[in-house]
């Protein structure tokens, strides 16, 4: 309350801001405990593990706006969308440069998981499948920059791509792991990340 009341005149910032509690809240509903910080945004103790999420907002644009017409003029067709994708970088290239730039944000010793909050509507129903293939390139990445230690702090990329009601679940949420990172994750954490998007836990 007090991070929306301190940057309510920046209209940007609340809406980042309502995502990480948006974010918080979901982790909250599976039994966590969550303490909303500066830098990274939120620490979660969860399962007997303790590790950090920086979260970022991907709003929707124009475009996202036009797909979503055309689609609700022509259910079951085949629609010409609109490119969505800022300096024709794809959906998870656009992720891995966010968690490429986000790298000082996470903990040296300790988990990170970098946490898209979407709303645009070309993620829909495609979150595991962003999820893994922005954490491929991101590995990718940081094979190109085996010096850069600090990329090497994150251990996940976790997308969730609507809020709405989707599937079985409240939200469409993938989670996937980065091969690259210095601390192993556990199974468990693991599995239990896969749980949320399967609307389990």
């Amino acid at each position: 309350e007090l991070k929306l009341r301190l940057n309510a005149p920046n209209p940007t910032q609340v809406v980042n801001h309502l995502s990480e509690a948006r974010v918080a809240l979901m982790f909250l509903e599976h039994g966590a405990k969550v303490t909303m910080r500066d830098s990274p945004d939120l620490k979660i103790e969860w399962l007997g593990a303790t590790f950090y999420a920086e979260v970022k907002h991907f709003r929707r644009t124009e475009e996202d706006e036009l797909n979503e017409k055309a689609m609700r003029r022509t259910p079951g067709e085949f629609v010409l969308l609109e490119d969505t994708s800022p300096g024709g970088r794809r959906s998870y290239e656009q992720i891995s440069d966010v968690a490429r730039k986000k790298k000082s944000q996470y903990i040296d010793g300790a988990i990170n998981i970098l946490v898209i909050d979407s709303s645009k509507s070309g993620y829909m129903d495609l979150a595991e499948a962003m999820a893994r293939s922005a954490a491929a390139e991101f590995d990718e990445e940081v094979g190109k920059a085996p010096h850069d230690l600090a990329l090497r702090r994150l251990h996940g990329i976790m997308l969730i791509s609507s809020w709405g009601s989707i599937g079985w679940n409240s939200r469409n949420v993938g989670f996937e792991i980065t091969r690259c990172g210095f601390q192993k994750m556990s199974l468990s954490l693991f599995q239990a990340f896969q749980s949320i998007g399967q609307g389990l836990g």
